[in-house]
């Protein structure tokens, strides 16, 4: 009886969660909007899914890529998550790695000991389990941080707007419509803008 009782105290104990996180630096790290790879060797399909809701919970919008990353995805994140079987699936071991352009700057880490051994947790849902560990993840940022980090980006469009002027202009000197002088004259009054 001794023996068992032991056997399933070290069970217990060696099933139970790790989880560790390098959580992600709002001083260091405006973000507001993290692409994500996908992972065609992951057979947790509703991983993703996991993962922008969670974002999107800290007010930080996502977007889902296959193959190569879209060239406006400054933060990216690339995931794996692990299943194994024991009267059904359940994911035991899940990664998340966040980077901005090649360099890793947040990780965090969900871990099963023992694949869960006899704890009844261990089938809880992906959501009950990660949820916890993108909290910690983005611990420090709030949708309302986020939200003064997008409106702090300077618009894009006015900086393509002004481009297209400036080789409107260009042309129209090239092509002898305009003046040296009213070409330069107009030139600067753009790049004053």
């Amino acid at each position: 009886m001794r023996i068992v009782l032991v056997i399933l105290t070290l069970t217990t104990v060696s099933a139970c969660t790790s989880i560790k996180v390098n959580a992600l630096n709002p001083d260091k790290h405006k973000v507001h909007h993290v692409c994500i790879e996908k992972n065609p060797k992951v057979i947790v399909g509703e991983f993703p899914g996991v993962i922008e809701r969670g974002l999107h919970r800290h007010g930080i919008t996502s977007e889902v890529y296959e193959e190569e990353k879209p060239k406006h995805c400054n933060y990216y994140l690339t995931y794996t998550a692990l299943k194994t079987w024991d009267l059904g699936m359940y994911l035991h071991h899940a990664e998340l790695h966040l980077h901005k352009d090649r360099t890793k700057i947040a990780y965090a880490e969900y871990h099963l000991n023992g694949k869960g051994g006899l704890a009844l947790n261990k089938w809880a849902s992906v959501d009950s389990k990660m949820d916890p560990v993108i909290n910690q993840l983005l611990a420090g940022y709030s949708p309302k941080m986020v939200d003064a980090y997008r409106k702090s980006i300077p618009d894009s469009s006015s900086s393509i707007d002004m481009t297209e002027e400036l080789k409107r202009l260009k042309m129209w000197h090239e092509e002898g419509l305009i003046s040296d002088q009213e070409y330069m004259m107009k030139k600067r009054e753009f790049l004053e803008k």
